[in-house]
């Protein structure tokens, strides 16, 4: 009986080694595919078409956006978001 159990112990270590292997490679790889097809292009595009401080246009208008306060009453006090 400790004869088996020896040979399952030996086949399961060796067996955890190989998992550990496999699951090393096929993370990385799914990660490598993820980052190429997905995040990149994302990036890429926010960075190009995207101007949330709009720098790129502040030479045809002014920098400041005009802002308006709410009406200062006890009713719009109760609605703040």
């Amino acid at each position: 009986m400790e004869g088996i159990k020896n040979v399952f112990s030996t086949i399961w270590k060796f067996w955890k080694k190989i998992g550990e292997f496999i699951g090393n490679v096929i993370g990385r790889i799914f990660l490598m595919i993820f980052y190429l097809t997905i995040a990149l292009p994302f990036g890429l595009g926010v960075r190009l078409f995207s101007d949330p401080l709009k720098i790129k246009k502040a030479h045809l208008a002014p920098a400041w956006v005009e802002r308006t306060s709410p009406e200062a009453t006890i009713q719009a006090t109760y609605n703040q978001f």
